[in-house]
Protein backbone atom coordinates (compact mmCIF):
# COMPACT_ATOMS: atom_id res chain seq x y z
CA UNK A 1 0.00 0.00 0.00
CA UNK A 2 1.58 3.31 -1.06
CA UNK A 3 2.10 6.08 1.46
CA UNK A 4 -0.34 8.92 0.90
CA UNK A 5 0.76 12.29 2.11
CA UNK A 6 -2.10 14.23 3.60
CA UNK A 7 -2.21 17.90 4.25
CA UNK A 8 -4.44 19.48 6.86
CA UNK A 9 -5.65 23.02 6.97
CA UNK A 10 -6.21 24.47 10.40
CA UNK A 11 -9.33 26.60 10.29
CA UNK A 12 -9.27 29.52 12.66
CA UNK A 13 -12.34 29.85 14.85
CA UNK A 14 -14.72 32.75 14.64
CA UNK A 15 -18.20 33.55 15.88
CA UNK A 16 -20.95 35.12 13.83
CA UNK A 17 -23.95 36.57 15.59
CA UNK A 18 -26.48 36.93 12.81
CA UNK A 19 -29.61 35.44 11.31
CA UNK A 20 -29.26 32.05 9.69
CA UNK A 21 -29.65 33.65 6.26
CA UNK A 22 -26.94 36.27 6.91
CA UNK A 23 -24.59 33.65 8.32
CA UNK A 24 -25.05 31.31 5.36
CA UNK A 25 -24.01 34.09 2.96
CA UNK A 26 -20.82 34.73 4.94
CA UNK A 27 -19.69 31.42 6.47
CA UNK A 28 -18.74 29.40 3.39
CA UNK A 29 -16.73 32.09 1.60
CA UNK A 30 -14.79 32.90 4.78
CA UNK A 31 -14.03 29.22 5.39
CA UNK A 32 -12.90 28.64 1.80
CA UNK A 33 -11.02 31.88 1.12
CA UNK A 34 -9.76 32.91 4.53
CA UNK A 35 -9.61 29.63 6.53
CA UNK A 36 -12.04 30.82 9.18
CA UNK A 37 -14.68 28.45 10.56
CA UNK A 38 -17.61 30.43 11.93
CA UNK A 39 -19.90 29.19 14.66
CA UNK A 40 -23.28 30.83 14.09
CA UNK A 41 -25.64 32.14 16.77
CA UNK A 42 -28.88 34.06 16.48
CA UNK A 43 -29.06 35.14 20.13
CA UNK A 44 -26.40 37.20 21.90
CA UNK A 45 -26.61 35.17 25.13
CA UNK A 46 -25.86 31.95 23.21
CA UNK A 47 -22.84 33.57 21.55
CA UNK A 48 -21.69 34.80 24.96
CA UNK A 49 -21.85 31.28 26.41
CA UNK A 50 -19.84 29.95 23.46
CA UNK A 51 -17.06 32.56 23.64
CA UNK A 52 -16.60 31.87 27.34
CA UNK A 53 -15.78 28.25 26.49
CA UNK A 54 -14.04 28.37 23.11
CA UNK A 55 -12.20 31.73 22.89
CA UNK A 56 -12.59 32.51 19.15
CA UNK A 57 -10.07 34.57 17.21
CA UNK A 58 -12.68 36.95 15.77
CA UNK A 59 -16.31 37.91 16.32
CA UNK A 60 -18.61 39.16 13.55
CA UNK A 61 -21.89 40.53 14.84
CA UNK A 62 -25.04 42.04 13.41
CA UNK A 63 -25.61 44.83 15.92
CA UNK A 64 -29.40 44.34 15.75
CA UNK A 65 -28.95 40.90 17.36
CA UNK A 66 -28.16 42.56 20.69
CA UNK A 67 -31.75 43.77 20.85
CA UNK A 68 -32.72 45.79 23.92
CA UNK A 69 -29.33 45.29 25.58
CA UNK A 70 -27.67 47.12 22.67
CA UNK A 71 -24.30 48.61 23.51
CA UNK A 72 -24.23 46.90 26.92
CA UNK A 73 -24.67 43.47 25.33
CA UNK A 74 -21.92 44.28 22.85
CA UNK A 75 -19.60 45.36 25.69
CA UNK A 76 -20.31 42.10 27.56
CA UNK A 77 -19.56 40.01 24.49
CA UNK A 78 -16.36 41.93 23.76
CA UNK A 79 -15.19 41.52 27.34
CA UNK A 80 -15.73 37.77 27.30
CA UNK A 81 -14.49 37.12 23.76
CA UNK A 82 -11.21 39.00 24.15
CA UNK A 83 -11.10 39.02 20.36
CA UNK A 84 -11.45 41.64 17.64
CA UNK A 85 -15.09 42.45 16.88
CA UNK A 86 -16.40 43.39 13.46
CA UNK A 87 -19.89 44.89 13.47
CA UNK A 88 -22.50 44.95 10.76
CA UNK A 89 -24.97 47.78 11.32
CA UNK A 90 -27.85 49.41 9.51
CA UNK A 91 -29.07 52.59 11.15
CA UNK A 92 -27.14 53.70 14.21
CA UNK A 93 -26.97 56.99 16.03
CA UNK A 94 -23.92 59.17 16.43
CA UNK A 95 -23.90 58.17 20.13
CA UNK A 96 -23.70 54.49 19.15
CA UNK A 97 -20.83 55.22 16.76
CA UNK A 98 -19.01 56.95 19.62
CA UNK A 99 -19.63 53.93 21.84
CA UNK A 100 -18.26 51.58 19.17
CA UNK A 101 -15.14 53.71 19.07
CA UNK A 102 -14.85 53.80 22.87
CA UNK A 103 -15.13 49.99 22.98
CA UNK A 104 -12.47 49.70 20.25
CA UNK A 105 -14.66 47.78 17.84
CA UNK A 106 -12.20 46.66 15.17
CA UNK A 107 -14.35 47.63 12.18
CA UNK A 108 -17.93 48.68 11.47
CA UNK A 109 -19.66 47.88 8.18
CA UNK A 110 -22.63 50.17 7.60
CA UNK A 111 -25.11 49.10 4.96
CA UNK A 112 -23.97 46.94 2.04
CA UNK A 113 -20.52 45.44 1.76
CA UNK A 114 -18.68 42.79 -0.24
CA UNK A 115 -17.75 39.45 1.31
CA UNK A 116 -14.18 40.04 0.11
CA UNK A 117 -14.06 43.28 2.15
CA UNK A 118 -15.27 41.39 5.21
CA UNK A 119 -12.69 38.67 4.59
CA UNK A 120 -9.91 41.23 4.40
CA UNK A 121 -11.01 42.82 7.69
CA UNK A 122 -11.24 39.38 9.35
CA UNK A 123 -7.68 38.60 8.22
CA UNK A 124 -6.39 41.97 9.48
CA UNK A 125 -8.22 41.58 12.78
CA UNK A 126 -6.64 38.20 13.43
CA UNK A 127 -3.17 39.44 12.49
CA UNK A 128 -3.58 42.45 14.76
CA UNK A 129 -4.71 40.26 17.64
CA UNK A 130 -1.60 38.10 17.48
CA UNK A 131 0.74 41.04 16.87
CA UNK A 132 -0.20 43.01 19.96
CA UNK A 133 -1.11 40.29 22.42
CA UNK A 134 -4.17 38.58 23.75
CA UNK A 135 -6.53 41.51 23.33
CA UNK A 136 -7.23 43.88 20.48
CA UNK A 137 -8.19 46.45 23.10
CA UNK A 138 -4.60 46.93 24.24
CA UNK A 139 -2.91 50.14 23.12
CA UNK A 140 -0.82 49.82 19.98
CA UNK A 141 2.76 50.87 20.64
CA UNK A 142 5.12 51.80 17.80
CA UNK A 143 8.43 49.98 17.66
Amino acid sequence: MPFVKRSYIHLRLGVILASEKQASLVARPLAEEYSVRLEQFEQAHDALDFVRKKHPQVVIADYERFGASGIYGLADLMGEADAPVILIVRDVSEWEREQFSALNVFHVFEGSFKISELGEKVTLAMKRRFRIGSSDRLPVVGV
